[in-house]
């Protein structure tokens, strides 16, 4: 089984001696300084924040969660040793199943119900909010998840979305064009009613690792966290909304999205996940706050993107490899070996050729995957090559790529606003494309017996050697 709460699992990363906590921080910049330049450094510590400026004691924030790979192993129930290609193959094994995870289970009462507010005693200034990056345009709840029912067929949805403070009772609510939350809420407006929406501050990691992925329309985040987590998540209705929340969360708000023509908000600018400021400050609706649940002594999650750099993601794995990686064996495509994404701008996928024209499959199949938002350059490679490794990736395409044959442009495949490349004209027209460069740098298929022989110790040899001499090489 994995961790029954948050609490839990700060416990865990607390007894192997990852957690530093941290108290006096002020959310006005220094809480979002501390929590990167953490992140960067060698051995990223989670960090657990008390005493915060202007909150009451107990009111806690943790930051970088899931950032090394021995923690992520810790949350997905693997061994803490797992790495790389293979912390992804296990992922992907289990993306596959999505569908057959255990759905919630309804309890009569959790912790997140051991205080209740509604009315004009709702504050959700009390809870630490933050300023993460210096030109943010306000205090944010990052990487906290918003749970929605589709009005037509009744699924949940739960997804993380960009929530930015503005009073007592009042956020504004970003969402990319295309993803579930948005479409769920323009539903209501259509039938011209506001959209019911519970936000939870603070959660197990299983939710939150569900709740970042691409799930097909439909599948309910409770379900795939139940996967990740070895059982149900265990469920209460919430006090105004009756939307299901996870029973051991934190903090819950509910309240409800209400149409544009009722009241809207400037949002923004915020630092995204590729790194930029790439979507301006604009008009965006609100979610007005009715109700508050939340449990003593509460600990928010705080995940603010930062750039895709080693250390500074929310994981130090990209699960969108993982669906890219299921996309691909969905449509047949053979040997697979790996998939790997770098920064937020390359895919690289190991292949095994079987045939010719094996490699341009992959790389348009790829192309039109829900794992490539965003993503420009696309790259397959020999078996040989370690798509984890950008070095070894950047040696085949100098050296088995022929520009002239191997690479080719594809135009308006899936963006985004925060995708810092679309024109002005292009956001005002909502055109959110974008080209992607497909790079087949594997040997060519006609050449594959009588291409140059590669510069290294055979298998055979390596695992010898390893045995012989390992010992005085750690």
């Amino acid at each position: 089984m994995g961790f029954a709460d948050l609490r839990e699992f700060i416990e865990v990363v607390d007894s192997v001696g990852e957690l530093r906590r941290i108290e006096g921080a002020d959310p006005d910049l220094e809480i979002g300084a501390i929590t990167e330049v953490a992140a960067s450094m060698p051995n990223c510590p989670m960090l657990l924040f008390d005493r915060i400026k202007g909150c009451a004691p107990g009111y806690r924030l943790v930051s970088n969660l899931l950032h090394t790979e021995r923690r992520l192993a810790f949350a997905l129930g693997e061994s803490p040793d797992l790495r790389g290609v293979e912390l992804v193959r296990r992922w992907k094994d289990g993306m596959g199943k999505i569908t057959e995870g255990p759905p919630p289970v309804e309890v009569k009462e959790g912790p997140v119900q051991e205080n209740r507010i509604i009315g004009d005693a709702v504050d959700i200034m009390k809870f630490p909010a933050v300023k993460w990056h210096e030109m943010d345009g306000g205090r944010y709840f990052a990487g906290e998840v918003a749970v929605m029912r589709d009005p037509d067929d009744g699924w949940l949805n739960v997804g993380i979305y960009r929530l930015q403070v503005h009073n007592k009772d009042t956020l504004s609510l970003f969402i990319e064009p295309g993803k579930h939350g948005k479409l769920i809420y323009q539903k209501y407006w259509e039938r011209g009613q506001s959209c019911p929406i519970a936000i939870c501050l603070g959660f197990t990691p299983a939710l939150f690792l569900a709740s970042t992925l691409f799930a097909p329309w439909g599948t309910c985040e409770y379900n795939i966290a139940g996967m990740i987590n070895g059982g149900p998540i265990q469920v209460v209705p919430g006090q105004l909304t009756g939307l299901l929340v996870p029973a051991s969360a934190e903090v819950v708000l509910e309240g409800e999205v209400v149409p544009l023509n009722v009241e809207s908000r400037e949002e923004g600018p915020f630092g995204e996940a590729t790194g930029y400021y790439a979507s301006s400050a604009r008009t965006e609706p609100v979610i007005k706050i009715k109700g508050i649940m939340h449990r003593d002594n509460p600990i928010i999650l705080g995940a603010p993107p930062m750039r895709p750099l080693p250390g500074l993601w929310h994981f130090p794995v990209n699960f969108r490899c993982a669906t890219l990686w299921n996309d691909l064996e969905k449509c047949g495509i053979p040997d697979i070996m790996g998939v790997w994404q770098h920064g937020y701008g390359m895919m690289a996928i190991s292949l095994k050729q079987k045939y010719a024209g094996h490699a341009k499959q992959a790389l348009l199949i790829a192309a039109g995957s829900r794992g490539a938002h965003i993503i420009r350059f696309i790259v397959v490679v020999d078996e040989d090559v370690d798509p984890y490794n950008v070095m070894e990736v950047m040696w085949a395409i100098g050296t088995r790529c022929d520009p002239e044959r191997d690479i080719e442009i594809i135009r308006d495949g899936w963006s985004g606003p925060i995708d810092p490349l679309p024109t002005r004209e292009q956001r005002a027209r909502n055109e959110w494309t974008t080209a992607k460069v497909l790079i087949n740098a594997c040997r060519p298929t006609f050449r594959r017996d009588d291409f140059a022989k590669v510069v290294a110790v055979s298998p055979e040899l390596r695992e010898e050697t390893i045995k012989k001499w390992g010992k005085l090489l750690q």
